[in-house]
């Protein structure tokens, strides 16, 4: 694509092992991609230095756009098959509808941005989430949430708070909230019917004669047990509605996207296990498990029913703090004495939290590539070296054959064995491991965003009630949403201390049994190697 120039507005620090690049308030850059995706452009400084930057911390430099040159026309392709990109979905006609509505239903939200995004910026320095998959990640390209200003100027708080999106249609599905105490300021309704839903037999599949290649996932959930088929580019569909809708809600991250090596078996067994860790996670949610985009995606066995649910989906209204309209939440007004301090609280908490599995997360990723290379080339190499030892004294100056020469080799095959073990068993702890702990690194990565949009919300209400013309009648209903965005917040975050105490115990629990076997296989291969010298 053509090349433009950008003018950068805010400093932004790029995560190290990654693409991203470091960008300074008023240097210029020069934009190579614009379709990297979620908010990401490509480009390089007036060093040559070359990475991926945020599109919000940048504005385009007027007059810097080269004349348009018309794309060559390019001869067919006989690999079609990117089961990540393509996007033949439906009819142009349909997005072109979607397009027209969804820019109509949101046009309120867009208004007075510059203010609202310099009221964001006081909060550029929190965490952004992100992560990358087990192992080598080279290939990959990873999702990464931009909400530091999109998370205010395109959530419609300011719309919601003020009251200008009651002409929405009200919504029948209510979701209720539970004040229990003011140490639980917030509980999500119990789900009255939990269910599970598993995935496997994974398949290569083709279409279109063969020239594009996908691999299927086949659903099963619990309360139907009707199987349902469905590709990554369906499960990314699905996260871009849940991340536009419920932007209140900590939504589970997917793996990241691969550019080569999609259709390994390894690869495809991984990424199997990673979607069923963000399945499991949607399950468990109070609110993501029954919302109706969700239920669609895992019923729906129609393809003209799938694309009228995907439609209705994309036209959703209640999108953003507007969701909040659908929350049944309790009365009774929160004091801004007793919620500031706890979301100060948990803003700090989720912060050492994040760090702290992306440490793990780094732990588990190292032990993982050293049980499937470094150990077991080691433990392999000692096997070999007891081995060679017995071969070379199994027949003594007589010629006679040596009983030690076969009690030695007999303890290089054992520690042969143990390396062969090390490679495998780095599937069944660490790994594991790995993809529980990144579940939560996009939740922890989300939750500032949430916890910002509750103090967003607060400091609007505060204007509002500084400000002396604003009648008595529309100042309580002001108070009245805040405190239903508050209790939205307290929920969310009520609900990921009881994932995190039942959940994540529960996977160091079975860690811990993994690696117990596992030392346990060990050390009864060497029993049985010393037992043979008897």
């Amino acid at each position: 694509m053509a090349t433009f120039k950008v003018k950068v507005l805010y400093d932004f620090q790029g995560e190290g092992g990654t693409a991203e690049m470091n960008i300074v308030a008023g240097e210029t850059l020069t934009v190579t991609r614009t379709d990297v995706g979620e908010g990401w452009w490509e480009g390089f400084n007036s060093s040559g230095q070359s990475g991926l930057f945020p599109e919000a911390y940048v504005e385009r430099i007027s007059g810097s756009d080269p004349p348009s040159i018309p794309a060559p026309v390019l001869p067919p392709q006989n690999n079609w098959g990117d089961d990540e990109e393509d996007d033949d979905w439906d009819d142009d006609t349909m997005y072109s509808e979607i397009g027209n509505n969804h820019s109509q239903s949101q046009q309120h939200i867009y208004s007075n941005e510059q203010n609202q995004n310099q009221l964001s910026h006081q909060f550029d320095n929190l965490s952004l989430g992100g992560g990358s998959n087990m192992g080598d990640n080279k290939g990959t390209i990873t999702k990464k949430s931009l909400n530091i200003f999109s998370s205010y100027v395109k959530s419609g708080l300011e719309g919601y708070i003020l009251g200008t999106s009651s002409n929405l249609p009200v919504s029948n599905k209510k979701f209720r909230i539970f004040r229990d105490s003011d140490e639980i300021l917030g509980r999500w309704e119990v789900i009255s019917n939990p269910y599970t839903v598993q995935i496997a037999s994974p398949k290569k599949a083709t279409k279109m004669g063969g020239l594009k290649s996908f691999i299927a996932y086949q659903l099963t959930p619990s309360f139907s047990n009707v199987e349902v088929s469905r590709r990554y580019k369906h499960f990314d569909w699905l996260h871009d509605r849940l991340t536009a809708k419920f932007n209140v809600i900590a939504i589970p991250p997917l793996p990241d996207k691969q550019v080569s090596g999609r259709y390994e078996e390894q690869f495809i067994e991984h990424r199997r296990a990673q979607l069923q860790e963000f399945i499991n996670y949607m399950c468990r949610h109070p609110v993501l498990s029954t919302c109706d985009v969700w239920v669609h995606f895992l019923t729906c066995t129609d393809e003209k029913q799938w694309k009228q649910g995907k439609r209705n989906a994309e036209r959703d209204q209640m999108v953003g703090a507007n969701f909040c309209m659908s929350i049944d939440a309790p009365e009774k007004e929160i004091l801004s004495s007793l919620a500031e301090p706890r979301v100060e609280d948990s803003l700090n908490y989720v912060t050492r939290l994040d760090q702290s599995i992306k440490n793990l997360m780094q732990t588990a990723q190292d032990q993982h590539k050293k049980c499937v290379n470094m150990y077991k080339r080691e433990f392999m190499r000692i096997g070999e070296s007891f081995f060679a030892l017995g071969s070379a004294f199994e027949y003594n100056q007589q010629g006679m054959y040596s009983k030690a020469s076969v009690d030695v080799k007999n303890i290089g095959s054992t520690y042969m064995m143990i390396g062969k073990l090390y490679e495998e068993q780095a599937k069944m702890d660490w790994q594991p491991l790995f993809d529980k702990m990144y579940i939560y690194k996009g939740i922890t990565g989300d939750l500032p965003d949430v916890l910002n949009l509750q103090r967003l919300s607060e400091q609007k209400k505060k204007e509002c009630e500084r400000n002396s013309q604003v009648p008595q009648t529309a100042l309580a209903d002001v108070r009245r949403r805040a405190d239903v965005l508050t209790y939205t917040v307290f929920a969310e975050l009520n609900h990921f201390q009881n994932e995190r105490d039942t959940d994540l115990r529960l996977a160091m629990k079975t860690f811990l049994q993994e690696q117990l076997n596992f030392y346990k296989n060990v050390v009864s291969k060497l029993e049985e190697t010393l037992d043979k010298f008897d």
